[in-house]
This record gives C-alpha cells, structure tokens and sequence, in this order.
C-alpha cells in the first residue's frame, strides 16, 4: 500500500537540508508527502512551514524524486483571502487536498461563523478538484457541543462540503475511542493521521514489532473507505531517518490483516449485471473455481478446500491429505477429476509448491520441486500447468511466469521483465493470458502458448489482475485496483476494487461490480460453464 508522511515534525526534529530528508524519506519507501505550506515565511518555522516561494521553486524536484503531493496542510491567517491561491496551487501541482486547523473558540457561535468560511473556501476548491479538510486538535475532540464532539458538531454545520483529516493520536489523548470516531463520521474522513505508532503496552513501534489495537482498527477503516493515510511522526529516537523505514514497515505489515472480516459468496450474471448472494461465512473463504456442469464451486478457506453446492447450501471439505496450508492459487482439472493445489508448510508459508490429487480425495503428488510456485492455469489438454514463481536472476528475485508438464519435470520460464503473474491458458490452448507491470502500471498481457509474441491487453490507468477466460474464449473478466491505492506489484485484501470486462480481442473494457475485496475476490478463473456467470467473493469488516 502507499503511504504518507507529515512533513512538520521531520523537518523540525533534523538539521539537514529538506531536499537531502526528501531524498531519506524516497529511499525508506514512501511515495507520498504532506508539507506545511504558507503564501508567506512563517518567522522560526521556515524549515517545517514553506513558503510559497521556495516551494514553487522545488516542486518539479520533489516530484521528480517520485514524491507525490496530494495533501497539503496550509498556514494562513485570513482563509477567505488565501482562497485563490489554494486553487492556483490545486491547479498547478495537482495538489487535491488542503487541510485546516479548527477554531480555537469553540463557542457555537464561533463554530457556525467557521463553518461558514469552511464552505465558501470549498466551494472555490472545487472547481479546481481540490478539497478543504478539518484536522482535528485536542480541545474540539475532548469539547462537547449538542451531544457531540466539537469537531463532529463543526463538520456537521459544514453541511458536506468539508471533509476531516483524523489524528488518531490526538483522538485517543482527548478521550475518544478513534475507530469508534471514524465510523460515526463515515464518509466525511477523506485521510488519516497516526501521530504516534506505538503497541498496547505503549513502546514506539519503530523499535517495536507490531502496533496497537486502535491503530490496526483505524488502519481497517481506512482500507474500507479508501481514504489516505499518513505517518505524523512528532517524536524520535537516535536515527530520525531510519525510524521512517521502521514505520512504514509497520504499516504495510498490516495490509495483511484480515481480522473481524466476513466473507460473501456471490454470482455475476455479465449480461444483465444482477449480482446474487449465496451465503455469508463468518471465516475468510476465497477464490472460487466453478465445477463446470454443476452448479457447484471450489473455494479455499483456512489452510483447506472445500465444495460448495449453491442449490442446496452444503459445502464438503475436499480431503487433501497432507497439504492442510492450501493458498488462494488452486486449478480445476479440464475434466473435473482432479484438483491442483498451491500448498506451503505452516512453518514456512512462502515456500508454495504445486500437488496434483484426485477431486474425491486421496494422496497429494508434488509437481513443482522449487518454491515458491502460485498455480494458476491447466492446459485444456490437460498436459501442462501455467503458474507464477520467485527465482532468482542475475543476482535478484524475479516474478515471472512459468509452465511446466503436469506429470513434473523441467519447468520453463516465458516472461522477463517486470512483476509477472496470473497465468491462465485461453479455452482454445493457443494463449496464456497473464499480468505485467512491465510498462509501469499492473496491465493485462497475452502471449502465445510458447511465451511468443506477448502482447499488451489492457490499456487502462488502473492496477489490473488475474485475467480469466471465458469457456466460450469470447470474454475475459479481471480484478481491478485503483492506481493510488497500492504499489503495482501488490494485491492486498480488503481494498476498494472492481471486477472489469472485455471482449477477448481487447474491446470494450469497463466496470461491471464495485466491491470491497481484493485478494481472494478472484484469483482463480471462475467463470461458469455457461461463459455467461461468474463467481466472486467479497468481504465486509465487522468494527469493533
């Protein structure tokens, strides 16, 4: 996932250039930046605070470095007569989001005067596409006005023209439950700010291994709702810029995270766009396979595969004797008497190998001697397997895509360049359908059977995956993430995405479901046999 850090307490806490902690922060991982920014010096805090001068001046810079600046807190006496310069620098930096303090006065008065100047500046914003957020402080968060928290009360009178930016850290040191916070106020929050890491027992997590409940349940909310989120580092140790790295590494931990999360089994109908609910599971199942003349699928759910029957709701565990640690990267066989699994041993979960054993159980045989291996396509003919795997090439971890005899033997490697994934042969067996980020973005590719001619699919400004087949080689159906959302080479569960559509030859691409899934939704081709309905899973988060 992409994250974002406050400039202010970074650049007041070290001595260096702020070009030279730019370039710190680039190399430790993030992709984001929030500065201060003011149309004049602020006296002492030139360092922490930029002026509009010197920022214009270094922008192209920054951003060469591959820093974004979506987000900007802004230092300014009279908002209402900043208005135009905020959307001079929306306009011309690409700047979406400018965040204010609150009021000192929290009287109602002074509240409904605020909220007033709020709205007018975000109405002029808004013609630039930006928008104008309220960041939290102690005394509107700890204050009550009419039943509510002050902040809460102001944002209300903002009638939803104004967005709020929630500091977690303030929000638990004013008193408040934070998740509870974000969840009454919803879709309001349009980013997030941890202004400090730490774990339950109150030791700073970059010197510790894991965070504490309320950051890992605002860190859940914020993947439901899509919003940013933002490392607001106030305090440090001995080594400022390597505690960025440890930080961030703490957050991306949690991308993982998938608790207090249900799971839906759902089907597509691509003609008309219904989408019908099978079954809510209180556990995390994932990618569906369809048992092609039955209306019956395959999905994994806690190390094991099971079979599910839509008609009558039963679901049967699929004895796969010792491979109990089965991944989301499971085949049906093309004549639906075997199972190909992709299976690690518990103590060392990377290490993914293919088994091959039959659908009514029995002994598992290993086809892939290297690890990791991630199973994704059969061959029609039933003679070859299409799967990812981690090797290394000239000195570094590649991912690429690979086939080998079904029977096991010598694999073969097709692809270079790039992050390379999700390999799934056409119905016809001439194609192997998979995805790249070979020209910056996660796209769709096809090659033929061979690894020849590999050509470029999707076109889009979006993170696609795990293209599927229809039956009928007529349609292919993919997952989809948000550029901004996540790394190209990710695909984290629990995320805002959408399930696309095209003609096999390229045409016609676009949305049909939004869902909030991600990995598990649909790693694994599961079109019906039918070539007309698909089976997706999608997750809701139960907060606390």
């Amino acid at each position: 996932m992409r994250f974002g850090i406050q400039l202010f307490g970074v650049l007041r806490a070290t001595r260096s250039d702020p070009m030279d902690i730019l370039r710190q922060l680039r190399a430790a991982g993030f992709s984001r930046i929030e500065p201060c920014l003011s149309p004049d010096p602020v006296p002492g805090m030139e360092r922490a605070v930029w002026p509009d001068g010197w920022f214009r001046a270094h922008a192209d810079q920054i951003r060469a470095m591959g820093l974004e600046i979506v987000s900007a807190h802004v230092f300014v006496k009279d908002l209402s007569a900043a208005t135009g310069w905020l959307k001079d620098l929306a306009s011309a930096y690409g700047i979406r989001q400018f965040v204010v303090k609150t009021p000192r006065d929290m009287s109602d008065e002074s509240l409904q005067q605020a909220a007033l100047t709020y709205m007018r500046a975000a109405d002029v914003l808004a013609e630039a596409g930006a928008a104008l957020l309220l960041h939290n402080e102690y005394a509107d968060t700890a204050a009550a006005v009419h039943g509510k928290t002050a902040y809460e009360h102001l944002l209300a009178l903002c009638l939803g023209k104004v967005g709020a930016q929630v500091d977690v850290g303030r929000a638990r040191a004013a008193g408040q439950d934070p998740d509870a916070l974000l969840w009454r106020l919803g879709p309001l929050v349009k980013s997030l700010h941890y202004k400090s890491l730490r774990r339950e027992d109150g030791a700073r997590v970059p010197d510790a291994a894991g965070a504490d409940g309320d950051t890992v349940a605002c860190f859940q909310f914020a993947r439901a709702m899509g919003v940013a989120q933002i490392v607001d580092p106030d305090d440090f140790g001995g080594d400022p810029a390597g505690e960025f790295g440890q930080a961030l590494e703490v957050l991306r931990r949690l991308g993982q995270v998938r608790d207090r999360t249900v799971s839906y089994l759902n089907v597509l109908d691509t003609v008309t766009g219904q989408v019908r609910t099978l079954r809510r599971f209180d556990r995390i199942i994932e990618a569906p396979n369809w048992l092609n003349g039955a209306d019956r699928v395959i999905f994994n759910a806690e190390g094991h595969i099971y079979a599910y029957d839509m008609g009558t709701g039963a679901q049967t565990p699929v004895d796969t004797g010792f491979c109990d640690n089965c991944n989301n990267d499971h085949v049906l066989a093309p004549d639906g008497r075997s199972i190909a699994v992709s299976h690690a041993e518990k103590q060392a979960p990377w290490a993914s190998r293919v088994y091959v054993l039959p659908l009514t159980g029995g002994t598992p045989r290993l086809v892939t001697e290297n690890a990791p291996s991630y199973l994704h396509g059969w061959s029609p003919d039933g003679g070859e397997f299409a799967y990812c795997a981690f090797r290394e090439h000239d000195g570094k971890t590649q991912a690429d895509v690979y086939t080998i005899p079904a029977g096991g033997g010598r694999e073969r490697r097709l692809t270079r360049g790039g992050f390379n994934d999700g390999p799934e042969y056409a119905p016809d067996g001439r194609h192997i359908w998979f995805n790249s980020t070979r020209t910056g973005l996660m796209q769709l590719w096809r090659m033929d059977r061979d690894g020849g001619c590999q050509t470029r699919m999707t076109f889009s400004r979006r993170n696609d995956w795990f293209p599927h087949v229809s039956p009928d080689g007529k349609k292919v159906a993919w997952l989809s993430y948000r550029e901004g959302d996540l790394d190209a080479e990710e695909h984290l569960p629990n995320m805002q995405v959408q399930i696309w559509l095209m003609n096999a030859d390229g045409s016609d691409p676009h949305p049909v479901v939004t869902l909030f899934g991600g990995q598990g939704t649909m790693n694994v081709n599961s079109w019906a046999g039918d070539s007309r309905r698909l089976a997706f899973v999608s997750y809701e988060l139960m907060h606390r």
